[in-house]
């Protein structure tokens, strides 16, 4: 029977294989492995958009959040004051948890697709500055490579331009082969060897984990013993405490001063 448009065979009522979610993730993350490296910061603003959009916003900060109340840290570009108890929050406190101190949830409807058309727009813009800047790190490396002229390859041609941070800072790895001869056994024998630049550039430090302020005590502190009838004004908190009036005449008591310290 010839084949027609209908589908005649058995093998042609078979849907055709659609691509997985996790498939199509593979390929994207193909792509963008295939570009330069990210950035701390935008892999950190990728973290934030993530926990932003699927974070459930009830559970609170485990390192405590922060409560300098923005006067140590910068104000908090993402929810400046809680929604519930006012509380003036810092930039360490991240916008995917919850209020460290009622436990307000910023992640309603209300205003999760707020906080995620924030985090894409600071990641465009970092992203956009990081290609301008390696935009014009090529540009300035094209322009100081072409002041000098190119040598000759050993092939006889000139050598390829290198892009902007393509090169090592230590030099490129250089082989060689040692031809040897057994006395004894009179055989040769050859070895490779490939040194292995070491970079002098000592590690970066790990950054420094901020200073987070812990909360203010639940308990008041206040004098609990009652006052005393005889003496009601008495600083019962600081008992040790003495008042010292100030003198009437202050040039009397700049003399007397003087006079104390043996001067005229």
């Amino acid at each position: 029977m010839p084949w027609t448009s209908s589908g005649s065979l058995t093998s042609d009522r078979i849907p055709a294989r659609q691509p997985t979610t996790a498939l199509v993730k593979q390929q994207a993350k193909g792509k963008s492995q295939a570009g330069p490296p990210k950035s701390k910061a935008v892999s950190a603003l990728e973290t934030r958009l993530h926990n932003v959009e699927y974070a459930s916003g009830k559970e609170k900060d485990p390192k405590g959040g922060c409560f300098c109340l923005a006067r140590e840290h910068g104000l908090s570009t993402y929810v400046p004051l809680c929604y519930g108890c006012g509380l003036v929050l810092c930039n360490l406190n991240l916008p995917h948890y919850a209020c460290p101190h009622c436990g307000e949830s910023f992640l309603d409807n209300a205003h999760r697709s707020e906080l995620v058309a924030q985090v894409l727009e600071e990641l465009r813009r970092q992203v956009a500055k990081e290609e301008e800047e390696r935009n014009r790190a090529i540009e300035e490396a094209g322009k100081a490579e072409g002041a000098f002229p190119l040598l000759p390859s050993a092939s006889g041609t000139q050598g390829a331009r290198r892009p902007a941070g393509k090169g090592t800072a230590t030099g490129p790895q250089s082989s060689h082969k040692v031809l040897s001869l057994n006395s004894t056994t009179k055989k040769v024998t050859v070895s490779s060897y490939t040194n292995t630049p070491i970079s002098s550039r000592p590690p970066s430090p790990a950054p420094e984990e901020p200073r987070r302020f812990p909360p203010p005590p639940r308990e008041i502190s206040y004098v609990k013993q009652p006052p005393d009838p005889e003496h009601p004004w008495k600083n019962i908190q600081f008992p040790d405490l003495q008042y010292i009036p100030p003198p009437k005449d202050l040039n009397t008591h700049s003399r007397q001063q003087r006079e104390r310290d043996g001067g005229d």
